[in-house]
């Protein structure tokens, strides 16, 4: 069975739901104030069987503009539209704008029904098929074939539903093997059964029994029943409408413009980065509505510095859940409008400046190519992303897509894999030109320090633990760097560091006798070494490191002077048993202060026992 999504679109009371019943048997119009008013309010759902493995579900949209918002909730996710005029009334202002839509919406295939054909003579219709084949003329619709027809006679029906068959076998069926995706056109509540939502199914499949994740939120729901243009069932396929109960999730969390998803899909965000086709540019910081999906959110568009106009930043006023790839209408704030079209890049930053990649991802997104898309998406991260985390970034595709684009990537080597995460080749050359570029200005501003702490470093490049964990041992195997003293340094400087040290261990040896007993501070090693204020600090940074100075107390005594100390400790317990404080002290000639933490150090190394 192959299913579809039919959209109506057209001006009030132009007969789109008279059309629907003719061709469904199905009155759209289930609300009691449609019913008084003669108008539909909200969104309107029937059934269409156009062959035996062919099936269409129709969407009936609003066409007063006051209940534009609900026009758009019902369009976003259609593969046909089907453009209503009536026939003694030409076009009019709801037909431009919701053409408008469609086409930005990225609607392809359609067909254009003249209603109320019996109402005008036939030198009238063909006066309106062409003054609406010059409105068409540059959109989606300029190649599409025209029905003449009378909803309330049924004359041109037949036709109509010929048309719609020919079109809907030729339009591509959704994908079953996508990830599940449900925009939510409406809630209700069923006695002893819970939350049931109702939507048309854009990609996958869903069983009884199957979890989904609901967006925004990613709370987790159980489907406990499916139903079909009202005939329960099993399993529900891309293409269907589908009325799903709900367990975990209760009716007053779930609301228009949510949607159901397979696990480990959708990202969540407040800020957005769009490309917006312009239909009327506005100024940046402008308040706008964005219709996605089934839902209208509020928020403010902000043109970046370095990018065309084309490019926008959308901050929102609520979390907005969607995929890389979707498409949405932009009206302003008010009056309500028509911006243009936007297709979502992905969740953004605060930034003033759009990223290259993202501009890449954009034209890769248009382009279909998923190849590029991916790696311009994981270019755009300085941190290894999960198996889990692309297909998050990538949208509603198929595992198999994705594995494929991956397989490719990998080939060419433009991008590393390590542990199942990856992180795209060019993100790895940067970063490691930028440690280079960072040691080397480290070095030459302190070259008496072996090097830079790992941890700084880290914290420089603005990288998770779990990735800079999974870098730098690739560059210390690649001798990038070296690790010297316990931190971090280019391979030249840490030989000439080793041999400053050797030199400043010399050094030391010539100007402090053994059994001299004094606190080398800073100040008096720099006295002793001839070395200015800094070139002091970083010796004896070195010297403490590597154990040559001990810090004992508040002292740092020369390492030589405590191993001689040791040879008097030892030469004492060769005529006596124990040793007191006071006599330790008189033995070294130097005060209490000093050798109560000395004794401490011995007993802390077991080198003597404190009775």
């Amino acid at each position: 069975m192959k299913y579809i999504i039919i959209g109506t679109a057209g001006h009030v009371d132009h007969g789109k739901t008279a059309v629907i019943k003719a061709l469904t048997g199905t009155d759209t119009d289930r609300l009691k104030e449609e019913k008084q008013r003669g108008i539909s309010i909200d969104l309107g759902f029937a059934a269409l069987e156009l062959t035996p493995d062919l099936v269409a579900g129709i969407v009936d949209v609003p066409g007063h503009e006051r209940f534009l918002k609900n026009m758009l909730a019902g369009s976003g996710g259609v593969d046909l539209a089907m453009l209503v005029i009536a026939a003694d009334e030409g076009v009019m202002p709801q037909t431009r704008e919701h053409l408008a839509m469609l086409q930005l919406y990225g609607i392809r295939q359609g067909v254009v029904v003249l209603n109320k054909a019996d109402k005008v003579d036939a030198d009238w219709l063909d006066l309106m098929e062409e003054e609406v084949r010059s409105l068409l003329k540059d959109t989606f619709l300029a190649a599409a074939p025209f029905c003449r027809v009378s909803a309330i006679s049924g004359e041109g029906i037949p036709e109509l539903r010929q048309q719609l068959t020919q079109l809907a076998l030729q339009t591509t069926a959704r994908d079953d093997n996508a990830p599940f995706r449900l925009w939510i056109d409406r809630v209700f509540s069923i006695k002893g059964h819970g939350a049931v939502v109702t939507g048309s199914v854009l990609g996958g499949r869903i069983k009884i029994g199957d979890s989904v994740m609901v967006y925004p939120g990613g709370r987790t729901a159980r489907i406990r029943g499916l139903e079909w243009h009202g005939q329960k069932t099993e399993e529900i396929l891309a293409g269907q409408r589908a009325a799903v109960n709900l367990t975990g999730v209760e009716m007053e969390e779930l609301g228009r413009g949510m949607f159901l998803s397979a696990p480990e899909r959708g990202q969540t965000g407040l800020v957005w980065d769009l490309k917006v086709e312009w239909l009327a540019e506005t100024a940046s910081g402008t308040r706008v509505r964005l219709h996605l999906g089934t839902g209208e959110f509020l928020g403010r568009v902000y043109r970046f510095r370095n990018a065309d106009p084309a490019y926008v930043r959308l901050v929102l006023e609520q979390p907005l859940a969607a995929g890389a790839g979707d498409r949405g209408i932009l009206r302003l704030y008010s009056p309500q409008h028509l911006l243009g079209g936007a297709l979502l890049i992905g969740p953004g930053r605060r930034a003033r400046k759009l990223p290259p990649p993202r501009l890449e991802a954009a034209t890769a997104l248009e382009a279909g190519d998923m190849e590029e898309l991916l790696y311009q998406l994981l270019a755009d991260h300085r941190q290894f992303q999960s198996g889990a985390d692309l297909k998050r970034l990538v949208g509603y595709v198929t595992d198999k897509e994705v594995n494929r684009a991956l397989d490719r990537l990998l080939k060419n080597g433009r991008l590393l894999r390590l542990e199942g995460r990856y992180l795209a080749a060019a993100t790895e050359a940067a970063l490691l030109s930028a440690l280079t570029a960072m040691l080397t200005a480290f070095h030459k501003n302190e070259p008496e320090r072996s090097g830079l702490s790992k941890e700084t470093a880290r914290q420089r490049l603005k990288l998770e633990e779990k990735t800079w964990e999974t870098l730098l041992p690739i560059w210390l195997a690649a001798e990038k760097m070296v690790i010297a003293d316990g931190e971090l340094a280019l391979p030249e400087h840490a030989l000439q560091h080793g041999d400053r040290r050797q030199d400043l261990t010399d050094q030391l040896a010539a100007v402090v006798r053994e059994e001299e007993l004094v606190n080398l501070d800073v100040a008096l090693l720099g006295e002793k070494l001839a070395l200015n204020p800094a070139q002091a600090k970083a010796a004896h940074d070195m010297l403490v490191k590597k154990g040559i100075l001990v810090r004992i107390g508040d002292m740092h005594v020369y390492r030589k002077t405590i191993q001689y100390i040791g040879r008097l400790l030892y030469r004492y317990f060769q005529d006596h048993s124990e040793l007191t404080v006071a006599e330790f002290r008189d033995l070294l000639n130097t005060s209490r202060k000093v050798a109560l933490p000395l004794l401490e150090y011995f007993d802390t190394n077991k080198y003597t026992v404190r009775d």
